[in-house]
């Protein structure tokens, strides 16, 4: 089965793995599924649920981090519930890790000034795309999550006492347009609903797909 791919602006390109391709956060694994489908072997990091964002130079698979940036070389994140992000600049690529630890957190705010440092192109030209992740329906949380940021209220509908199902992309999107990123889509698939894809409030415990972002000059 191929892997789902999007393409964006300025020859970035998009894929992320499907539950059938298996753990590529096995270096191995991961090397042998980029060779099978044409696709630059990319930068990883540990993620942490964190909003460290680490840069091609400063990080590999033994660095913690849940964010990368880079002149265009590949660069990956994994998941299985919490939508990836890409923003795409005309001269840079980040990828974040954001669920809603994350989010709330402001990693998406950091991965924009994180770009703004190494790019020359102004924000309201960037563009993003928010990846698959569980669907809102299928993702009530509790005060405890709620109570760690102001969420939106478009992303918010009540649920059970003192819970609420979260749109994690919606709040995902207002923090894009907050960064000044002048332009955001999404992806239809959700984790949850796709049964392409793995999802750890559907499935359990397991592993993530990965997601990772290139530009396609600088893939050799």
């Amino acid at each position: 089965m191929e892997p789902l791919r999007w393409n964006l602006r300025d020859d970035v390109r998009i894929a992320m793995s499907l539950a059938a391709h298996g753990d590529l956060r096995l270096a191995q694994e991961r090397i042998a599924w980029c060779q099978r489908f044409a696709i630059p072997a990319p930068t990883v990091v540990r993620q942490i649920h964190g909003t460290t964002i680490r840069t091609v130079g400063d990080a590999d698979g033994d660095r913690d981090g849940d964010g990368l940036i880079s002149d265009g070389g590949a660069i990956a994140v994994f998941g299985s519930d919490c939508p990836p992000l890409v923003v795409a600049t005309g001269d840079a690529i980040g990828v974040a890790h954001c669920g809603w630890r994350g989010t709330a957190a402001g990693i998406v705010g950091g991965l924009a000034d994180a770009l703004a440092a190494r790019s020359a192109h102004q924000r309201s030209t960037w563009q993003a795309l928010i990846g698959p992740g569980v669907h809102p329906d299928d993702y009530e949380v509790d005060a405890a999550v709620l109570a760690t940021h102001s969420w939106p209220a478009a992303c918010l509908q009540p649920g059970r006492p003192a819970r609420a199902a979260l749109d994690l992309p919606v709040a995902i999107a207002a923090a894009c347009t907050a960064a000044g990123i002048g332009a955001v889509a999404r992806a239809r698939q959700s984790t949850s609903r796709d049964p392409r894809l793995r999802s750890h409030r559907r499935d359990g415990p397991g592993f993530p797909q990965m997601l990772l972002a290139w530009r396609h000059a600088c893939a050799g």
